[in-house]
């Protein structure tokens, strides 16, 4: 990892849908919002079984990083995109 700012939420786990992770957590604007997680390390994974139905509707600090991918599109156009990573996660209820 070449010293990507982390940045730490608290978020409820709603569950995995095979491809993301996905939290409910609220923003600066004190709105309820999601956030979904592309990726989480296998420290994580292993300490937290999040495919397992076990952990939603708990609370979690986490802590992840944002790396933005590009791909390019079926017409040859490069599209942007955030990869966020979960690289720490802390059970708080």
């Amino acid at each position: 990892m070449s010293g990507e700012e982390t940045e730490t939420i608290i978020g409820v786990f709603e569950g995995f849908d095979g491809e993301h992770f996905t939290f409910n957590y609220t923003n600066e604007e004190n709105e309820e919002d999601v956030v979904l997680f592309s990726k989480a390390n296998s420290e994580v994974l292993e300490k937290f079984n999040l495919s397992s139905e076990k952990f939603i509707g708990k609370t979690f600090n986490i802590t992840f990083i944002t790396e933005t991918e590009t791909e390019v599109d079926e017409d040859g156009d490069e599209q942007e995109y955030d990869v966020r990573t979960i690289v720490d996660l802390e059970l708080l209820d």
